[in-house]
Formats: structure tokens, C-alpha cells, sequence
């Protein structure tokens, strides 16, 4: 591939930086210094995204006018660090707030019932966190007591099918809950540079265009709900999590001290791998097997104490969470064997048993898919009386939402994004389910182009040493939409090999 000349020189270090670069897009000097360097790149304006000025003017009204409000957020570690984040920039402000995060039992999402007890209890104002867009009974009973509704998410919007016609994919209009303010990336113009935000990433956009010095405080908790959310790693996100994973290095909060002694991460070195593999899980597990609350207060509190116990508590949930999920990928791998039709006559790996644990479905379901090659859904299906709970992770070319959109006569309710999502409905359902997913997943299929195994670079053995590596450093944060150089080296003979 050519590379401009004057990229080259920009560029400087292993010719590979540059031809990685060019072969991205990345082509002008200017471009390559943004992407290289955080502080040569113009975040665009919180203000874009919609609906922001009146979430802005309604959040100072309340803060001027000292009423007491209400954070609601998420049980994950997008959830719970866009709850913190919020919480910590509001009050910085002087505002009265509180924050409530439901438990797995409760289920995720803003609900009716949680509405009704603030509303009792004198909240009038409530902001959503990595929540809400599709939270239209709860939005509609907030509005009719009285209740002002914020909504801050990220996630796909509910759409309403043409006349005629079926919801598939982007088709469909689109349906807003009826909330004083709806603040989604997703109503943002395709290409947007605020369209890969996480649910963190919006509540981080409101908190700066409140006060651009609270948000600044809170890279830290930005980079990683970003990154252990699996974020994309483009737009203004690749410059936060940049700037965010240099305020890790150096926080001062007690709590991620605690984690990272308890990960055994050193934050001098830390990089988005250790937030990947080792601080997201832990925050995760709260919210998969205990009360995500317990996250939000680990990252707030001030007490170096309290945060030790904390963080102990969250280690044995990990431990406990790693042993669950064994479970449930050996049981998932069983029923695969016994039945083999599950995997091979279906475009989408179905699922189901009544003794998994929701909290660790969505684990197992992401390692079958990258296993298998295909979708995978798992669905903890309990006996009698109760709705099924599924989780599901996708494969690239297949948008899981638009799937499950297809299928949406059979759920009670689903939500999610195009590569991981999550829904309910009655047990008797799921072979039905089965049959419909994977109808709609190879509709999908059959138009989307074969996955191929693109090589960024041919090099010779020596060359793969400490200085490479550090050279290839330079382009990261790596993760989604800004994977880690592919190199291949000829001539190679395979001596022995490890399964993983």
C-alpha cells in the first residue's frame, strides 16, 4: 500500500506504524498526530448530542433550587462507573443527589415500580445511566406523577415497524420514551464523532457540559466503563480512553487502589488489557451475582478502609463468578455434544437450562460465539411461574438487536447492542425462539461478506523484538474498531501447539 511520504515523516519509528496507519484511513500528518497524540485531537462538543441543552438546564434548575434527585444506572461496570461519575460531577455542583442501581433479581432498566417508590419518597427529578432509552412504561408513569425523566444511554432505541411493513435492522421509526430529555448517541447523524460512546461516555458528555472540571476529574472512571464495556475504540472515545487510562495511572480514589492490589495491577503499567481481563470483571461480577450498588460506593468512597472491604468482598464475588462460569460452559459444551442438531442445523446457537445463572449467561454465550462462529444465546429457563432470562453475543457481519427485533413477538421484552443483548419471555417460547433467531440470523448472513484474516504486515523473525513491540504500542489503546496489528512471518513449522 502507498504511504504518503509526509505521513512517514510525521510518523517517524518502524516504517509499520505508518503503513499500519495508512492502511486505517489515517493518511494526512494532522490525522496521524490525533490519533497518536490525545492532545492534538478536538473532542467535539458535548452539546451535539441531543436533548443535551435541556438536560443541562433542567439538572442547574435543580441544583439552584436544591431539590433532591435521583441517579438511576446499571448493573455493569459501564453502569456502575456512569452512576459514580455522575453522582461525584453533580454533587461537585452542590446538588442533592442520591443514586439506586437495581440488583440482577430486580432485572436491568429503568422500572415502573422503582419510579413509583422514588416518587413517594420526594424525588421529582430522576437521570438515567447506560439506561432508559426503551424504559417507555416507567418514562410514562414518571411524567404522569410528576417526576422529570433525563435519560442518559447508549443503547439501541425501540422502533416502531413502517405500515405495512416489519422492524428489521435501521428500519422502522424510531420510538423515544416520553422523558424531558433523551441523551443517545444513537439519534446522532451516522459518522458522528460522539457515536461510539458508551453509557459512561454520555454520562461523561453531560457532566462536561455542566462543568468541564468535574469531568475532567473523571477520566479515570470514563476509561474504564469505556473499555470494560467493550466500547469502540474511534471517535472521541479513542482520545478519552487515551487521556482516561493516564488518569488511572496516576488516581488518587481509594477504591481503585483497593482493586488494584486485589487484581494484583501495577498502575504505572496498567493498559487497557488490565481493565479488559482483570478491573472489569471484578466490577462486573457485583452486578452478576451481588448488588452493583456496592461498585458505585467502592469508586466514590474517600475511606481507604472501607475500599479494602470492598474489594475483598468483590474478589471472592469474582472467584465465585469464575467458578460459575465454568459451570455453565460445561454444561453448554454438553448439551452441544448430546444433541449436535443445536449446533449445526441452526445459523444461531440456542440455549437453554434451568439451573444457569443469568449473571454468567452473557460470559459463556461470547465464548461459544467465538468458538462456534456464530451467535450464541444462552437462557437461564427456570421451571414454572417465572419468565426466562437470555443473554446473547454476536460474531461480526450479524446484528444481534435487529435479530431479536425480528423475534420480538415471541419476547416479553429485550434490549441491548448490535453485538450483545438481552431479553425475556415464557419458557414454552424458546424452541420457537430457536427456530426464529436463526431464521433471522442467516437472512442476515447470507448478505454480509466472509470474514477474511487480513495480515497489517510480512515480517522477518528477527525483527519481532522489545523495540517492535514498543513501536506497535504507539497505536494503541487497542480493542473494538482499532484492533492490534495482524503480522506474519513465512517459513514457520509448527513445533507444538496449546489449546486455550
Amino acid at each position: 500500500m502507498h504511504v504518503p511520504a509526509a505521513l512517514r515523516r510525521a510518523v517517524g519509528g518502524h516504517p509499520l506504524v505508518a503503513e499500519t496507519l495508512a492502511r486505517r484511513g489515517i493518511l494526512t500528518p494532522e490525522a496521524a498526530r490525533a490519533f497518536l497524540d490525545p492532545a492534538a485531537y478536538a473532542l467535539a462538543s458535548p452539546l451535539d448530542l441531543p436533548d443535551m441543552d435541556l438536560a443541562v438546564e433542567r439538572l442547574r434548575r435543580a441544583v439552584d433550587r436544591g431539590e433532591a434527585l435521583a441517579v438511576w444506572g446499571d448493573l455493569d461496570a459501564d453502569g456502575q462507573t456512569a452512576t459514580a461519575l455522575l453522582v461525584e460531577a453533580l454533587g461537585s455542583l452542590g446538588a442533592v443527589v442520591r443514586f439506586v442501581v437495581p440488583t440482577r433479581r430486580e432485572g436491568h432498566g429503568l422500572r415502573p415500580e422503582g419510579v413509583q417508590r422514588l416518587a413517594l419518597e420526594g424525588i421529582r427529578l430522576i437521570v438515567t445511566c447506560d439506561t432508559g432509552v426503551t424504559a417507555h412504561a416507567a418514562a410514562g408513569l414518571a411524567a404522569s406523577l410528576g417526576v422529570d425523566l433525563i435519560v442518559t444511554d447508549h443503547h439501541v432505541p425501540d422502533r416502531d415497524a413502517e405500515p405495512g411493513g416489519q422492524v428489521d435492522g435501521s428500519a422502522g421509526t424510531v420510538r423515544l420514551p416520553p422523558a424531558l430529555a433523551v441523551v443517545n448517541p444513537w439519534r446522532l447523524p451516522p459518522g458522528h464523532p460522539l457515536g461510539p460512546l458508551t453509557g459512561v461516555g454520555v454520562a461523561f458528555a453531560l457532566a462536561e457540559a455542566l462543568d468541564p472540571q468535574a469531568a475532567r476529574r473523571a477520566l479515570d472512571l470514563l476509561a474504564l466503563g469505556t473499555v470494560a464495556d467493550v466500547g469502540s475504540l474511534t471517535g472521541d472515545n479513542r482520545a478519552l480512553v487515551q487521556r482516561g487510562l493516564e488518569a488511572l495511572r496516576h488516581t488518587s480514589r481509594p477504591g481503585l487502589h483497593a482493586l488494584y492490589r486485589r487484581a494484583g495491577v501495577r498502575p504505572e503499567g496498567l493498559t487497557e488489557e488490565h481493565i479488559a481481563f482483570a478491573l472489569g470483571p471484578r466490577l462486573n461480577a457485583l452486578g452478576r451475582l451481588a448488588d452493583a450498588s456496592a461498585g458505585v460506593e467502592l469508586l466514590l468512597t474517600a475511606e481507604p478502609g472501607r475500599a479494602a472491604l470492598l474489594a475483598a468482598d468483590m474478589e471472592a464475588l469474582n472467584a465465585r463468578r469464575q467458578w460459575l462460569t465454568r459451570q455453565v460452559m460445561d454444561g453448554a459444551l454438553a448439551q452441544i455434544r448430546e444433541v449436535p442438531a443445536l449446533e449445526q442445523d441452526h445459523a444461531a446457537l440456542v440455549l437453554s437450562d434451568p439451573g444457569w445463572l443469568p449473571g454468567v449467561t452473557g460470559i459463556v454465550a461470547g465464548r461459544l460465539a467465538e468458538q462456534f462462529g456464530k451467535p450464541a444465546v444462552l437462557i437461564a429457563a427456570p421451571a414454572t411461574g417465572e419468565l426466562a432470562r437470555g443473554s446473547g453475543r454476536s460474531v461480526p457481519g450479524v446484528d444481534l438487536i435487529a435479530a431479536l427485533r425480528r423475534c420480538a413477538p415471541l419476547l416479553e421484552d429485550y434490549g441491548g447492542h448490535p453485538g450483545a443483548a438481552g431479553f425475556a419471555l415464557p419458557p414454552e417460547r424458546i424452541p420457537a425462539l430457536r427456530a426464529a433467531l436463526s431464521q433471522a440470523v442467516a437472512a442476515q448472513a447470507a448478505t454480509a461478506p466472509q470474514p477474511v484474516l487480513r495480515l497489517d504486515a510480512i515480517v522477518e523473525l528477527p525483527e519481532l523484538n522489545l523495540d517492535l513491540v514498543a513501536q506497535i504500542g504507539r497505536l494503541a489503546p487497542f480493542g473494538r474498531g482499532n484492533p492490534p496489528p495482524i503480522l506474519g512471518v513465512r517459513n514457520l513449522r509448527v513445533l507444538s501447539e496449546t489449546a486455550l
